[in-house]
């Protein structure tokens, strides 16, 4: 069961809300709003018909792809709904993460199932769910760990451990060790059910086909979206490149254009109180050069030259390298969607917050390219609430469009009553009367010693802070004898909103999976919103 609730202003940055919204301020920025589906049938139809990509090339590598990693027939027959000149996708994309990374990378991918099946039946037209694997990406820092409340509801966090020098995550060696020694760390922090074979044995099977990291996320995922149609795209085909080599060239001969749009943008976005997402450093180029590791490419002179000079280019020898060896070279994260939607006749993005923000920024070049710019359609959001929580809440009556306000106003309520004490009301009091004695006692002091009204303040400040430690100790006398309430509320607390932040940002998957078994994955994806918003999943 699903619910709907509204998110606290700090979960979302300012220009994701406005869009939400539908503001004017923001609307500007974007292409066709997410929330005039009646008119996106004449936008799928230019979509269509001025998408110059290589269809049938497109679907021969993506076949190849996806029945390498084991796909159903659904996938393949998706694939081969692109080579209908009508047909449109619905694109998301994330980080190669381990096992997946967070909830938020299979939340997007299931929100461009639903919505990709929703758009085919209003508009008439075939429309192709893919999941870009982001496996250009060389901060490995970011994709090599997840984190899982483990047996005793404690935040714990596996980490694949691999030498990295700075490779993207799709070329550097998995390691069979490293990624069993993280399969065995998941089971041995998560606790029995007749599940959890089945998912283990899922994990090790996958782990066991994959040569990198991102091909194990792959495999994943395939798994995971079986009969689904899903279908994966990763950057580092070498025939994706091959179909990139022309687009590259423009992005050369474009580039002082670009450059000049861009800083129009950003300019225009900082007069309306929308922050850059990203700093961008004015000599960069669009372009990353991968020789080993992923490195940006900036101008210098009529040239190009990584920052640290190990690899120089004229213009005419970068021109050459693109069109003999287009795998040395990948987009930036301002070049990356415009590269997507050079390879797949894109109708609708799917972003996370972040991403919505620099689509804001670099939208201006797609009218530089001569490409269509996807609408963006926000991905829905989810909590799991889990039988257990929803009794501590039904029990200290918590409503629940309040968890993720902060819960410890409502711990302090409940330990009250039952101390029979509300410290918050006792210590207030004492602390009103000290300054009002206080005030009085400068005052008084006042005409016979300037000097002496300072020394009140500090006598003051360190009587003020003996009372802060007896406060202390007296909350710690009231949680001792109420440890199971506070139990309860750290449990809620470390499920709801772990190190702070929204449930999908943090956990994983597969914790689940072992919990509640194969059910709550089909009622989740089943359940999921193709609206945007953020929803309680009741499971």
């Amino acid at each position: 069961m699903l619910k709907e609730f509204s998110l606290p202003e700090s979960f979302r940055p300012l220009l994701y809300r406005d869009y939400l919204a539908g503001r004017k301020q923001a609307a500007g920025f974007f292409g066709p709003h997410f929330g005039g589906l009646p008119q996106l049938g004449g936008y799928a139809e230019n979509v269509a018909a001025s998408f110059g990509g290589d269809r049938l090339r497109m679907v021969d590598m993506l076949l190849t792809y996806n029945t390498g990693l084991g796909c159903s027939v659904k996938t393949e027959e998706q694939i081969n709904k692109l080579s209908d000149p009508r047909s449109v996708a619905v694109l998301t994309g994330q980080q190669a993460g381990l096992c997946t990374g967070p909830l938020y990378t299979v939340y997007k991918a299931i929100s461009a199932l639903k919505l990709a099946a929703r758009l085919e039946r209003e508009l008439q037209r075939p429309v192709v769910p893919v999941f870009w694997t982001a496996s250009e990406d060389h901060d490995f820092s970011e994709a090599n760990h997840f984190w899982l409340l483990d047996r005793d509801n404690r935040l714990q966090k596996i980490s694949l451990e691999l030498d990295h020098t700075g490779e993207p995550v799709g070329m550097l060696p998995l390691g069979k060790e490293a990624a069993g020694r993280v399969i065995e760390e998941l089971a041995a922090l998560t606790q029995k059910s007749e599940f959890k074979q089945d998912v283990i044995g899922l994990l090790s099977d996958t782990a066991n086909h994959s040569a990198t990291p991102a091909e194990w996320f792959a495999r994943i995922m395939t798994k995971l979206f079986a009969e689904t149609g899903l279908v994966l795209f990763d950057p580092l085909l070498r025939g994706s490149r091959r179909m990139l080599a022309p687009f590259f060239l423009k992005t050369i001969e474009r580039l002082e254009e670009a450059g000049e749009a861009l800083r129009g943008r950003e300019q225009v976005l900082k007069s309306a109180g929308y922050p850059l997402q990203v700093e961008r450093e004015e000599e960069a180029s669009l372009l990353m050069y991968i020789s080993g590791k992923r490195s940006a490419l900036y101008r210098r002179g009529s040239g190009f030259a990584t920052r640290d000079g190990t690899a120089v280019f004229s213009r005419e020898a970068l021109r050459g390298l693109i069109q003999e060896t287009p795998e040395r070279l990948s987009p930036n994260v301002l070049l990356r969607p415009l590269a997507q939607d050079s390879l797949f006749p894109t109708i609708v993005y799917i972003p996370g917050a972040g991403e919505l923000s620099y689509f804001a920024q670099l939208l201006p070049l797609y009218n530089v390219f001569g490409l269509s710019a996807p609408v963006l359609w926000p991905r829905g959001g989810l909590t799991v609430l889990e039988p257990r929580l929803k009794r501590y809440l039904e029990r200290y009556s918590i409503p629940e469009n309040h968890i993720l306000n902060g819960l410890d106003g409502y711990q302090k309520k409940i330990l009250a009553q039952k101390a029979g004490v509300d410290l918050d009301v006792v210590f207030g009091q004492l602390h009103s009367r000290i300054e009002d004695g206080y005030r009085q006692v400068r005052r008084e002091l006042s005409g016979l010693d300037g000097q002496l009204s300072s020394l009140a303040d500090k006598n003051m400040q360190r009587v003020v802070s003996e009372i802060a430690y007896l406060r202390k100790q007296a909350e710690q006398i009231a949680k001792k004898k109420n440890e199971t309430v506070v139990n309860h509320f750290a449990n809620l607390e470390q499920a709801l909103l772990p190190q702070g932040r929204l449930q999908e940002r943090v956990l994983n998957l597969f914790p689940f999976l072992i919990k509640y078994g194969p059910d709550f994955w089909q009622s989740l994806y089943e359940e999921f919103p193709s609206e945007p918003g953020h929803f309680l999943f009741y499971n």
